[in-house]
């Protein structure tokens, strides 16, 4: 099992940001004893009301924390496309993956937020869906266009690169290169550095629940990050991302490689601690992610399994016990958080969790002694070593 951490802590608005950048840079140092493969991080904006208050910038935090630790990635999950400047984009992750000499994965996503995303850029107005979908897709486009070509240029609805018209005038080119200018000085193409320094560039991830994201991202050989689901709506995204890569690499791929299941979790002292401990953040972070989707895929009816129906039970439910009933979140004592993540391992071939505890409310403390449930007591029964066996080891 590979075990990677959503570094995303928002803690609220009375800590200081600076003893929030602290936090996570401790809980990361802790996943990288632990075994833990990268850290990933993503990006919210404009938290007047203290929630969800994370980091903006998932690439400065990616060059923070990997400025660190040195062994363990840095990712982004995800970059939101539409909001950033391809260009800029490309510039500065693969920056980043030459300051981490190719620690680095770059996922991406549509994004949900309207009310920040329409801040940055009218075209990412996330109530013209079709259209945001479009400049994702050109966006991405643009980004491994860069990084691919010596001279590159594009030319699409939302962008053209370079922008026409514009004539060198420096006589420092002198004589101009052919590849990047015409006879009569115009920018016809354009070089982007720095280079990544992955070949031909870092790991590319989408972050997606929709099985057609899957089947083009198998298709073109990428990774996916998804929101724990029910067990047939899994399938039905793993199984065309399988067949897909199994096409494109020519070879059997086994089910679950290549996928990153983003799963909230809470390893407490008890069954009782940690249900009574978590319930309300819970609660509240599947409101703020049902608020961006109103009548969409992050309401209750977004998280029934393929074929199942609400039941007015299911409609008097909490969030905690609705998603809890159905495996979506894990949280109990280190033994059921345990036998959780080995039942979907046997059942349907999960090898790669990406585990948050993005608990606004929750004393630090808690969420600290949560991890250390975890890499003590949970990690070691998939194949690695707990922090204290290493430290014994060491000590010997």
């Amino acid at each position: 099992m590979r075990f990677d951490l959503i570094a995303n802590f928002s803690p609220g608005e009375t800590i200081p940001w600076a003893r929030t950048l602290e936090m996570i840079l401790e809980q990361c140092s802790l996943a990288e004893e632990a075994g833990f493969t990268t850290a990933w991080f993503t990006e919210h904006h404009f938290a007047h009301n203290g929630y969800m208050n994370a980091p903006p910038n998932p690439i400065q935090m990616g060059t923070h924390v990997a400025a660190h630790c040195k062994k363990l990635r840095v990712g982004t999950a995800p970059i939101i496309l539409p909001d950033w400047h391809p260009l800029r984009v490309a510039e500065d992750a693969a920056m980043l993956d030459n300051m981490t000499q190719g620690r680095f994965d770059f996922g991406v996503a549509k994004g949900i937020n309207e009310r920040s995303t329409i801040q940055f850029k009218a075209d990412a107005d996330r109530r013209d869906n079709a259209k945001v979908m479009r400049l994702y897709q050109e966006s991405l486009e643009i980004i491994l266009k860069a990084w691919t070509n010596e001279a590159f240029t594009h030319h699409g609805e939302f962008y053209q690169f370079p922008v026409p018209g514009w004539k060198e005038t420096n006589r420092f080119f002198d004589p101009l290169d052919p590849r990047y200018h015409g006879e009569d000085g115009e920018y016809k193409a354009m070089y982007v550095h720095p280079r990544p320094y992955s070949n031909p560039h870092p790991p590319v991830w989408l972050m997606s629940n929709a099985p057609p994201t899957f089947k083009l991202a198998g298709e073109r050989g990428w990774g996916v990050i998804s929101m724990a689901a029910g067990p047939k709506a899994t399938l039905a995204c793993w199984e065309p991302y399988r067949q897909a890569l199994s096409q494109r690499e020519g070879r059997e791929v086994k089910l679950g490689e290549g996928v990153g299941v983003c799963t909230a979790f809470y390893v407490g002292e008890s069954m009782e601690e940690a249900v009574n401990t978590i319930r309300s953040p819970i609660n509240a972070y599947y409101e703020f992610l049902g608020g961006s989707r109103p009548k969409g895929e992050w309401t209750k009816h977004g998280y029934l399994d393929v074929g199942e129906e609400m039941t007015p039970e299911d409609e008097e439910m909490d969030w905690f016990d609705f998603l809890n009933k159905r495996g979506i979140i894990v949280v109990g004592d280190a033994e059921y958080v345990a036998d959780r993540f080995a039942e979907r391992q046997e059942t349907i071939g999960l090898d790669h969790l990406m585990l948050m505890q993005q608990y606004t409310g929750v004393p630090y403390e808690k969420i600290l002694a949560s991890w250390h449930r975890l890499f003590e007591h949970v990690v070691p029964k998939f194949g690695t070593q707990s922090i204290a066996q290493k430290r014994m080891l060491e000590h010997a």
